[in-house]
This record gives C-alpha cells, sequence and structure tokens, in this order.
C-alpha cells in the first residue's frame, strides 16, 4: 500500500498516571490554526523570559525557557508556569487540560512540554505509512 494518512506517525498518546489519577488516552492531532498559535503563545513567553532573565540566548528552546525561570521571582514564575500550561493544554485541544497538566511535578510537566513540541513540531515519520521502503533521493548539485 502506499501512503496511509492514519500510520504515518504514531499516535500522541500519553499518560500522567501515577500523577494524575485516570489521566491517559490520545491527545488529538492539532490543526495549522493550533500549531501557529502555539508558537506565536511560545514567541511571547520566551520573550517575556529574555527581558526578566537576560542569560537566556536567541535560540532556546522550551526547555531552555523552563531552566531559565530559576532566574526569575516567585511570582513570574508562578504566571509563566500557569501560562505555559495553558498553551500546551490548547495545543492538545484541551485534553490533557491546564489543570492535569500542572498537576503533574515540575520535572514530568518539563518532559511533557519537550516531548509533546518534539512530536508536533518534528515528528520522526515512517515512509509513507505502509510496508514500502524509504527510498533514498541522491543530492543534486546546485549552482
Amino acid at each position: 500500500m502506499g501512503f496511509n494518512a492514519a500510520t504515518v506517525i504514531e499516535a500522541l498518546d500519553f499518560t500522567f498516571e501515577p500523577y494524575v489519577k485516570g489521566c491517559k488516552g490520545t491527545i488529538a492531532e492539532p490543526n495549522d490554526a493550533m500549531l501557529q498559535q502555539y508558537v506565536t503563545d511560545l514567541k511571547a513567553i520566551g520573550l517575556e523570559v529574555k527581558e526578566s532573565a537576560p542569560n537566556v540566548s536567541s535560540d532556546a528552546d522550551v526547555s531552555d525557557l523552563l531552566d531559565a525561570l530559576d532566574q526569575l521571582d516567585p511570582e513570574s514564575v508562578t504566571r509563566l508556569t500557569e501560562r505555559m500550561a495553558g498553551i500546551n493544554a490548547a495545543l492538545c485541544g484541551g485534553f490533557p487540560s491546564k489543570e492535569q497538566i500542572l498537576a503533574l511535578p515540575p520535572r514530568q510537566r518539563a518532559m511533557f512540554y519537550a516531548w509533546l513540541q518534539q512530536e508536533v513540531m518534528s515528528p520522526e515519520a515512517a515512509p509513507g505509512g505502509g510496508s514500502a521502503q524509504a527510498k533514498t533521493l541522491r543530492p543534486v548539485a546546485v549552482g
């Protein structure tokens, strides 16, 4: 079989157990608008953190931003932690919810954010999602 959209990528299966009882399932695939909003919101948080924590590099990713929270005052950390949970919950279509995400311990929450970002922004796709072998294309000289 050729291309099969149902099997070309793995489902976004997750579990928050044992930290959040009964919180497991499959995150619905985000649409283009959700991804665009996610990126926009991350950039806004990134700018806010960079203004407050100048040691953050310009190419910081989610885990770098989370590490930078250590440089901020407690009120800012709480506000940004809640915003980050809301941004990720929105990307997940509300399941898991912001409250469920916030119920995770901080290290597990940070790893969930990193996993989710990797899966939706740079998925490791199978070759066509079928049984066909992927064909490597020869490089073409430019110029």
